[in-house]
């Protein structure tokens, strides 16, 4: 077995296990709730295969959504990201994104930001209006959108240097 998918099927169970036991349970100032299963769709190497890619993210957001017993917004956002990610790389690292290794090297710390952010900003958008499902509900869309998504990028920072300097 492939060293690479050895350590993807390790890093995608733990963080599903991670996500749905102990993220899940935070509840900072009430309602900000960090998502660090989105390491797994931010740290999915480029060059690999797209459908696969996409087929993971749906499992991902499948299996949060049946252990955590939710109605379907963690596949829905995760499917999305999927779908969307090439489209965010070319817009956050432009021409350099077509080279595999560019995340990893690239000493352009604000391209990563932007991938980042958009990343999770994107997805915490599309998660918080299947949640709330309403128009009536915009400004706690906005508001969860936001303060979740400082949460989970800081936490997503965090973990990745940790990640980073282990390595």
């Amino acid at each position: 077995m492939n060293s690479y998918i050895l350590k993807t099927v390790v890093f995608f169970f733990s963080l599903l296990v991670l996500q749905v036991f102990v993220f899940n349970h935070i509840n900072f100032l009430g309602g900000i709730n960090p998502m660090l299963y989105l390491l797994f769709l931010i740290n999915y190497r480029f060059d690999q295969d797209q459908t696969f890619f996409i087929l993971l993210g749906f499992l991902l957001g499948f299996s949060i959504d049946l252990l955590s017993q939710t109605g379907g917004a963690h596949t829905i956002a995760a499917l999305s990201i999927s779908f969307l990610r090439p489209l965010i790389i070319r817009y956050s690292f432009g021409v350099i994104a077509e080279t595999p290794k560019s995340f990893q090297s690239s000493p352009k710390t604000l391209n990563r930001l932007i991938f980042l952010f958009f990343t999770i900003s994107i997805h915490h958008l599309i998660y918080f209006i299947f949640v709330y499902f309403s128009l009536d509900a915009l400004y706690l869309i906005l508001k969860n959108t936001f303060l979740s998504s400082i949460f989970s990028l800081i936490l997503v920072l965090l973990t990745n240097s940790l990640y980073r300097t282990k390595q």
